[in-house]
C-alpha cells in the first residue's frame, strides 16, 4: 500500500476528512504513488531564461513538420520578435505552425515592459479600463500602450503554413511547445524579455513521442492520470466537458499530504488556502518545509505575503521556512516531494490555478531531477530573506487583491 493511500485509510479511521475536501475532491480518482522501474525519458530542466529560449529557438530552428505553441503572455519585445523571426523562417520552409494565444494575456502586457503586445494591437474599451486598472493598484512608470504595428506578426497572421487563434480570451494560462510530435517544452515562462532576461522560472525539455501522444491524450480527457508513471502531465483543461472539480487540484493536494520527509516549493502566486492547510498538516506531521516566493511580485503580491504570514502563524519556524526574494520576480511553479516526485509547470498555488484557467504541470518521480529542482530553489532561498515569525501584511492591498481575483475567476477581468 502506498504512503498516500496509507495516509487515507488512518484518517478515514479515526472519522477524519481532509480539509481540503469537497463533495467533488473526495469523488475523485485517489492519487497512488506507485514506484515503478526503468530508465526515465530523456528530459532537460533548463534554469534560466536564456536558456530556456535558447533551447526553443535552436528547436524551431529544427523542425521539419509542425510546431505548436501555447502563450499566454507574448510581448512585442525583443524575445518576441526573436520566437517570431525563427517561426516565419520555419513556415518558409514548409514547417506547419499552429499558435494558440489566448487574449486574456493581453491585459498583462499592456500594462508592462514595452507596454506593446505581439499580436494584440486593437485594445478593446474593457481591456483599457482593465489595464488602467492595474496601473492604479500595481504603479509602474506607464508611457504609453499605444499599439504599433509589427511587420512580423503581420507576416505570421498571413502565412500560408501559419494557424493562429489569438482573438479570443480561452482562460489558457499553460506555456507549451510541441516540435513534429516528438519532443515538448513545457513550464512557466511567458514570451517577453521579462521572463527570458530577469525572473526566475524554469521550463523542461522532453524528447519523447510516446511522451508526446500522452500528453495528447492527457489533453483531451482520454488518458487518466497515472502516478505509477515515471513522468506523467497533470492537466487543468477548460476545453474538456466539466468534470467534478478540479482534478489538478485533488492531485496537487494529494502530493503534499503523501508528503513523509521533505517538501520544496518555489512559487509565484499564492492564495489558495487549501494549499496553505495541506502545507500546515504536513508540518505538523514532522516534514520540513522550504517555501521561495517573491518579497513582492508584479501581482498578489500582498496575496503572497498573507498566505506566507497565515502558514507561519499556524505551524511557526520549526519545520517552515518561509524565503522572499526581493529581486528579481520568482516566476517559477516548483514543488519536490521528498527529494523524489516533482510537480512543475504553469499552475500557482492560486484559486485561478484550480478553476479559471486551462494549466499544465510536468509530473516526474526520478531523484535526479528532483535534486536539481531542490538545488535551484535552495540556491536562490539563501540569497532571500528569510522570514522569522510574521509577514508583514498590507490589508488594503490584500482586500483590493482578492477583489481582482474574484473578478478573474467570475467576470475573465
Amino acid at each position: 500500500m502506498s504512503r498516500f493511500a496509507s495516509h487515507l485509510q488512518r484518517s478515514r479511521a479515526r472519522g477524519e476528512q481532509p480539509k481540503h475536501s469537497s463533495p467533488q475532491d473526495r469523488e475523485r480518482p485517489q492519487l497512488r504513488l506507485v514506484r515503478r522501474g526503468g530508465a526515465p525519458p530523456r528530459l532537460r530542466l533548463l534554469q534560466s531564461g536564456e536558456e530556456a529560449f535558447r533551447e526553443i529557438l535552436e528547436r524551431v530552428d529544427r523542425a521539419r513538420e509542425r510546431v505548436e505553441i501555447r502563450a499566454f503572455v507574448w510581448r512585442d519585445d525583443e524575445t518576441g520578435n526573436m520566437l517570431a523571426s525563427a517561426l516565419l523562417r520555419a513556415a518558409n520552409r514548409g514547417v506547419k505552425i499552429t499558435i494558440r494565444k489566448d487574449r486574456k494575456g493581453a491585459n498583462y502586457e499592456y500594462y508592462a515592459g514595452t507596454h506593446q503586445s505581439f499580436f494584440h494591437k486593437q485594445i478593446d474599451l474593457t481591456q483599457r479600463l482593465q489595464t488602467y486598472f492595474l496601473h492604479a493598484t500595481y504603479p509602474k512608470p506607464r508611457g504609453s500602450f499605444r499599439q504599433r504595428p509589427n511587420v512580423l506578426a503581420q507576416a505570421l497572421l498571413a502565412h500560408e503554413n501559419v494557424e493562429i487563434s489569438c482573438d479570443r480570451r480561452l482562460h489558457d494560462h499553460s506555456k507549451l511547445y510541441i516540435f513534429d510530435e516528438r519532443s515538448v517544452v513545457l513550464g512557466g515562462m511567458g514570451v517577453g524579455d521579462d521572463h527570458r532576461k530577469e525572473w526566475i522560472d524554469v521550463m523542461v525539455a522532453l524528447d519523447s513521442p510516446e511522451l508526446v501522444a500522452r500528453l495528447r491524450g492527457r489533453l483531451s480527457g482520454e488518458l487518466p492520470f497515472d502516478a505509477s508513471r515515471r513522468v506523467d502531465f497533470l492537466v487543468h483543461n477548460l476545453d474538456q466537458p466539466a468534470s467534478r472539480g478540479c482534478p489538478l487540484l485533488g492531485q496537487r493536494l494529494a502530493l503534499i499530504d503523501s508528503a513523509r520527509r521533505s517538501i520544496t516549493v518555489a512559487m509565484a502566486y499564492l492564495g489558495d488556502a487549501r494549499f496553505g492547510h495541506a502545507l500546515a498538516r504536513a508540518a505538523r506531521r514532522g516534514v520540513p518545509i522550504t517555501l521561495l516566493t517573491s518579497a513582492m511580485s508584479d501581482f498578489l503580491g500582498a496575496i503572497n505575503r498573507a498566505s506566507c504570514d497565515k502558514l507561519l502563524l499556524a505551524v511557526g519556524n520549526e519545520r517552515v521556512r518561509v524565503a522572499m526574494l526581493p529581486a528579481p520576480m520568482v516566476h517559477a511553479k516548483i514543488m519536490v516531494i521528498d527529494s523524489l516526485i516533482a510537480d512543475v509547470g504553469s499552475a500557482n498555488f492560486t484559486p485561478l490555478s484550480h478553476g479559471t484557467y486551462s494549466e499544465v504541470d510536468l509530473f516526474v518521480r526520478d531523484a535526479s531531477f528532483a535534486a536539481q529542482l531542490e538545488s535551484l530553489v535552495h540556491r536562490v532561498a539563501a540569497r532571500s530573506e528569510q522570514m522569522l515569525g510574521r509577514v508583514r501584511r498590507n490589508w488594503l492591498y490584500e482586500w483590493v487583491e482578492r477583489a481582482i481575483v474574484a473578478g478573474q475567476s467570475f467576470h475573465g477581468f
